[in-house]
């Protein structure tokens, strides 16, 4: 058999009975096209035959007894020959008849009609006039890519002109060079009678032997088709010895894989008696299995009976492992060149377009179809024409090219590209076509004059790029998966690590030796993790030579291989030591006061959550929560400067350390507010101790920049034994006990109770009940007459509000007033109250024309006071009721003047301006403003009913009440007695020469109704 190009050719040996071999026939040959019809087209594809065809060539035709030569068709030279040919006898044949152009002109023929010859009989004339006869049978073939005729010269003779004892000597010289030439009545020409020598048997075995490719012959007559002979290639390939399968079908290498589909075709050229060529999958005698490319061809006797089948296998397992690691590669490239962002363009010799890709198809606006066929410069203008002809000639001379082109699109815009341009060129340096890879830059350029600007824009933005590249600060590595050695390492980790690139490259475990101690065995954990999830990002600290400890935030992914074993680990290790210093610093601004460094109010609350859980589990662990205040902070502040009063908090806050254990927490919640936590104390009276303890350390004075500064605390205390269940509440009620505490003066501490909280949710409530009466307007005003102590008669009148709650009923001035004044509402109620009595005052001049002189005192708060529309509102009261000013007297008292006197004088003056009255109310009871006193346009000083109540039977009241009327008389005043409610006390009043009194003696506030009763009745005291 030989083998040429993936077809078989048969000999048809006659290895049963005389190893003879006969004439081919035209059944076999046809048989043999037919069976290779089917060839799988992967192996159609490939240059040369997975079995090595030059070994099966020489092999065969050293054992072929008849001389064998491959000649080409074109070149006339011969290609391959046998040792046959080179015989005494015969080595003129193939010469001779080359140069016979007849006979090669007629074999040139009939091979190109019919592409094989069978038993063709030639007669040949050699130089010196031997005359040769021969039957010739042949194929067309492509033998090292060049077409040429395999011819096999089957019978040779040499009759013609010669003597006998020519003839002799010739059979003489053929005998001695086993020359088999057999005879047949079909063939036109005599030839010489001669019997058959003997094959060269064991010349074949040696050949079977020493061949590469597995053999395998079975006899086909007897039943199941046992295996006669293997070669020493089918044991080592299958691992059976040839005594283990003589005998067997060779079924058994197919295991339990009996359901293949090319075993179909075997079996059924076995049974047609035809050649085949299939690929199976067999096992090993270990069990292993391999992919078998196996030919199959029929031996037939002289009589043209099967008598054997003769396999040639090979092992192709490495090279179907390979094709399928091609196709993955093809595939991968398919889709690369899918998805690239770049447009992939190739051309033919004639630059026309054999492929592109979609991106490509979609940058000039046509679909692939439509570009297929067409000429590159079907899509340029005039323009892209002159650029296109001067780089043509460099793309044929197969010069690399880069360079800007202009396209035309399908809609006639312009396409600017970076074309990288790569030429095709066969072996003999022609041009075959190029390869082009277009990036589109038409937004950068607008216009053909631009292309030098942005140019050397990309070149510049190219630099910028490569800088900021080469000054990463981050380290990115690539390590191998299963031993870690180092395969790139950037020179980032010369700033990070602190070490050199070679250090991590000679050793592949420092970068692990330089992680810190406490973190080595969670980066050690997280490598198993890491393999079987293919990432992983990892926080970990590092610890330098120089002792530094940086921070390290690292990605890191596995890169696999087409089987899915990891063979690298990439990531990229970035130094957050910064991010991590601020963290800790966020952590700790958020826990503890910038200022004095103490826990601030969320690390408190915290801790006392804590604490009470605590509690909880263990009843008899008490604690307690001492809430400070430094007493008139804002003093200090406003007289000394922000940084004395920064100073003073700091000072404070470590000599209130020096009084706690250390188990205490000692906490600022902001401005002068501490709290303090004691834990594990045995009762209250331990918390108390260290209240007095701290009252005892501020007797010391501080000395802040140069000032001696003393300064108490007031102190609330809530202690555990009332079962708190949240932080807040405890805080909470030592908030409360501290507002007590302040109440009850300065420098103090009480610890608090539930009435403390009952008062507190009081004054909540009440809070709540001013605001809606406000808007449900359940407020109303009532009016006391003020009445001349010397004739008795009305004067005026003072304007009270009073508060009627809907379930309360009437409520004190005295209970919701200090409500209203810390609220701030009590400049809606002042406002409500002014536009009142100036309403109502304006009805009583028009009800009784003869008491056009009465005025209407109404009080003015010290928040009211210090508006600053304050005068703009009351001129607009009086310009809206057409009252005159000097019938509304206000009434101010002594402490809000003094709050701001510059500013009081001034407001005070504006008020005069307009012709209003001004009283000091409770006056005597306040700051001492004596001497501010003659600096004021005071009209009226209004005598606290404090000292009028003890007038009668305190001898200092009435010396002190002289003095005010005679300092008023001095100072051109007139005075007003508050609390006027016994005769005895209006006697001293009118020895005195009081001006005017009011209390319940005359008359209790009445509503406006009961007024108007009083001025018709003209009413006298």
């Amino acid at each position: 058999m030989v083998f040429t190009r993936g077809k078989v050719y048969k000999n048809h040996l006659d290895l049963q009975k005389n190893k003879g071999f006969p004439t081919p026939t035209k059944d076999s040959i046809s048989e043999c096209e037919a069976g290779n019809s089917d060839f799988t087209p992967e192996f159609q594809s490939y240059e040369k035959s997975i079995l090595d065809l030059q070994e099966i060539i020489n092999l065969l035709a050293e054992i072929n007894p008849f001389p064998v030569a491959i000649i080409g068709l074109e070149s006339h030279q011969i290609l391959f020959k046998n040792k046959l040919v080179d015989n005494p006898v015969l080595q003129q044949l193939i010469p001779d008849f080359l140069a016979d152009s007849d006979l090669w002109t007629q074999l040139n023929s009939k091979l190109a009609n019919d592409n094989f010859i069978s038993k063709l009989a030639l007669e040949i004339k050699s130089s010196n006039e031997t005359r040769f006869s021969a039957i010739i049978s042949g194929k067309l073939v492509n033998y090292e890519h060049k077409r040429a005729a395999f011819l096999v010269f089957t019978d040779v003779n040499t009759v013609m002109g010669a003597s006998e004892e020519q003839q002799k000597d010739t059979l003489e010289k053929l005998e001695l060079s086993n020359l088999i030439t057999d005879t047949s009545d079909s063939q036109r020409l005599p030839t010489i009678k001669h019997s058959p020598w003997p094959a060269p048997s064991h010349l074949m075995e040696q050949a079977l032997a020493a061949i590469s490719n597995g053999i395998v012959l079975t006899d086909a007559n007897q039943p199941d088709n046992p295996i006669i002979y293997v070669n020493q290639a089918f044991e080592a390939m299958t691992g059976y010895s040839a005594g283990e399968v003589i005998g067997q079908n060779c079924r058994f290498l197919q295991a339990n894989e009996t359901d293949q589909l090319s075993l179909s075709e075997l079996r059924s050229a076995l049974q047609e008696k035809k050649e085949c060529h299939v690929v199976i999958k067999n096992f090993r005698k270990d069990g292993t299995e391999f992919w078998n490319e196996l030919y199959i061809a029929p031996v037939f006797d002289s009589c043209g009976q099967l008598t054997h089948f003769i396999g040639v296998q090979n092992d192709i397992t490495h090279h179907l492992q390979a094709l399928e690691t091609l196709q993955e590669q093809k595939e991968q490239y398919r889709r690369i060149v899918e998805t690239a962002s770049e447009g992939i363009w190739l051309l033919n010799e004639n630059n026309e377009t054999t492929f592109v890709n979609q991106q490509m198809a979609s940058m000039l606006g046509y679909t692939i179809e439509e570009m297929l066929g067409a000429s590159l410069f079907s899509f340029m203008d005039a323009e892209g024409l002159d650029i296109a002809q001067d780089l043509l000639l460099g793309r044929q001379q197969d010069i690399q090219e880069k360079h800007n082109f202009k396209f035309r699109c399908k809609d006639g815009s312009d396409l600017w590209a970076i074309l990288s341009c790569t030429p095709f060129l066969d072996e003999q340096g022609n041009y075959t076509g190029a390869l082009g890879m277009l990036t589109n830059i038409s937004d950068v350029y607008d216009e053909l004059r631009l292309r030098k600007q942005a140019e050397a824009s990309l070149q510049e933005s190219k630099e910028r790029l490569d800088g900021i590249l080469n000054s990463l600060e981050v380290v990115i590595w690539s390590i191998a998966a299963d031993t870690f050695e180092m395969l790139y390492l950037n020179s980032a980790v010369v700033q990070v690590y602190g070490r050199s690139v070679d250090e991590f490259y000679d050793n592949s475990k420092l970068w692990f030796e330089l992680i810190h101690p406490e973190d080595q065995q969670r980066v050690s954990q997280s490598i198993k993790p890491l393999l079987a999830n293919g990432s992983h990002e990892l926080e970990y600290r590092i610890l330098r030579q120089d002792g530094q400890v940086r921070w390290l935030y690292n990605h890191s992914h596995v890169i696999y291989d087409a089987v899915g074993q990891p063979i690298r680990i990439e990531g990229v290790a970035t130094d957050i030591t910064e991010r991590k210093n601020m963290e800790e610093r966020l952590v700790y601004h958020a826990f503890y006061d910038d200022l004095t460094g103490l826990p601030n109010r969320v690390l408190f609350m915290d801790r006392l959550a804590q604490t009470i859980n605590q509690a909880k589990e263990s009843p008899n662990d008490l604690f307690a929560v001492l809430f400070l205040d430094l007493d008139r902070f804002k003093v200090v502040n406003d007289s000394l400067s922000h940084l004395v009063g920064d100073q003073l908090l700091v000072s404070f806050a470590q000599r209130l350390q020096s009084c706690l254990q250390p188990e205490d927490t000692l906490a600022r919640l902001g401005g002068d507010e501490f709290t303090i936590l004691l834990s594990h104390i045995q009762s209250i009276d331990d918390a108390t101790r260290i209240a007095e303890k701290i009252h005892q350390a501020l007797k010391l004075p501080f000395n802040l920049s140069g000032y001696e500064v003393f300064t108490t605390v007031s102190i609330g205390i809530a202690f555990s034994t009332n079962d708190y269940v949240q932080a807040a509440d405890l805080l909470r009620d030592a908030d409360t006990a501290l507002y007590c505490a302040k109440e009850q003066g300065k420098a103090w501490h009480i610890v608090f109770d539930s009435t403390m909280y009952d008062r507190a949710v009081a004054l909540l409530q009440l809070e709540t009940d001013l605001r809606w009466a406000i808007a449900r307007q359940e407020l109303y005003v009532v009016y006391q007459p003020i009445v001349s102590v010397a004739t008795g008669k009305i004067t005026g009148f003072e304007a009270l509000v009073r508060w009627e709650h809907p379930e309360r009923g009437l409520i004190s001035p005295v209970e919701f007033i200090p409500v209203a004044e810390e609220t701030g509402l009590i400049i809606q109620i002042g406002q409500f109250v002014l536009r009142e009595s100036c309403q109502q005052l304006k009805q009583w001049h028009l009800e009784f024309p003869e008491f056009q002189h009465l005025s209407i005192n109404v009080n003015l708060s010290g928040k009211q006071f210090s508006q600053p529309y304050l005068v703009e509102e009351i001129e607009q009261l009086l310009q809206e009721f057409e009252l005159d000013p000097n019938s509304i007297k206000l009434e101010i008292t002594e402490s809000a003047i003094m709050a701001s006197p510059e500013q009081a004088a001034t407001i005070l003056q504006q008020l005069k301006t307009l012709g209003i009255q001004l009283c000091i109310d409770d006056f005597g009871t306040g700051y001492s403003s004596l001497a501010y006193l003659h600096c004021f346009p005071i009209d009226v000083l209004k005598i606290d009913r404090s000292f009028t109540r003890r007038i009668d039977s305190d001898s200092e009241q009435l010396a002190i009440i002289r003095a005010i009327v005679t300092l008023a008389r001095n100072l051109e005043m007139s005075v007003v007695a508050e609390g006027v409610e016994t005769v005895n006390q209006l006697v001293q009043l009118q020895l005195l020469k009081c001006d005017q009194a009011q209390g319940y003696l005359f008359s209790k506030p009445l509503s406006s109704d009961k007024v108007s009763l009083l001025l018709a009745a003209k009413t006298q005291y």
